[in-house]
């Protein structure tokens, strides 16, 4: 994982600022039929435009920036997840040493518990019905720390009739996916939990608009205040204080992802 600066902040807000700024320029130069007595009008609206996207930028980046590192700094050195997991898997293992498969076939933790491309896995295969749902069980109840995770089930092409594990681990999953901030991704012969964050609660929440809503609201009033022209700066200062405020609050409801 690349570690992430202060300075980094500041460059990439810049950077994104200075794109959005130039790509205001050239559309206003169009929208006023290319009128070289508007170049200083193209000028100024771009300007606007790119520092009010440098204060949305910095100020988003800047709240995940520190929450992050805040959760980082309280975060206490674990166990390996793979490991962590095999621990907790291991009575499974040892049931399954009695399915009359298991001396051609063995499920243990150290051949079907890995990381295969990055992901922490869980290969199902050489399991019975009630096994899978058991470790099923033990994956739901590793939430917290477990983040990321891929359950292969298979296809069910050996099984005689209708696959068994396969649907029984899809409509166990279906029922605790929303509790537990779980995104399901089905593939053909596995399916991946993606942790899709927490939703802020209503003091974070609150907190993240204070701080994103002041500098965000502050640069709309001003920005649509000169894009509204003379004689009508009350009215685009009104219409910049909605629109920060309303992009605050969305800004402000992103979950944190674990």
């Amino acid at each position: 994982m690349v570690e992430l600066r202060v300075k980094d902040l500041f460059v990439l807000s810049g950077v994104l600022g200075i794109m959005v700024g130039t790509m205001t320029f050239f559309l206003h130069i169009f929208a006023t039929g290319m009128n070289v007595d508007n170049l200083s009008a193209s000028l100024r609206t771009g300007a606007m435009a790119g520092s009010t996207a440098i204060v949305v930028i910095l100020s988003y980046t800047s709240v995940r920036y520190v929450e992050r590192n805040r959760r980082l700094s309280d975060e206490v050195i674990s166990v390996d997840p793979v490991a962590r997991l095999q621990m907790s898997l291991m009575p499974i293992e040892d049931s399954a040493s009695n399915l009359p498969w298991w001396n051609e076939r063995p499920w243990t933790t150290t051949s079907h518990v890995r990381v295969d491309r990055g992901t922490l896995t869980v290969d199902l295969h050489d399991l019975d019905v009630t096994l899978a749902q058991n470790v099923v069980e033990r994956i739901i109840e590793s939430r917290e720390w477990v983040g990321r995770i891929r359950i292969v089930t298979g296809r069910g092409l050996n099984s005689k009739g209708a696959p068994k594990i396969r649907p029984v681990v899809i409509e166990r999953l279906r029922q605790v996916e929303s509790q537990l901030d779980w995104e399901i991704l089905l593939k053909k012969g596995s399916l991946t939990l993606r942790p899709i964050g927490k939703a802020p609660t209503p003091v974070r929440w609150l907190l993240r608009f204070i701080f994103l809503g002041t500098p965000i609201t502050v640069a709309f009033a001003f920005a649509f205040r000169d894009l509204a022209g003379e004689g009508a700066h009350t009215q685009g200062i009104y219409v910049g204080i909605a629109l920060g405020v309303v992009l605050s609050g969305m800004l402000a409801s992103y979950r944190d992802r674990n």
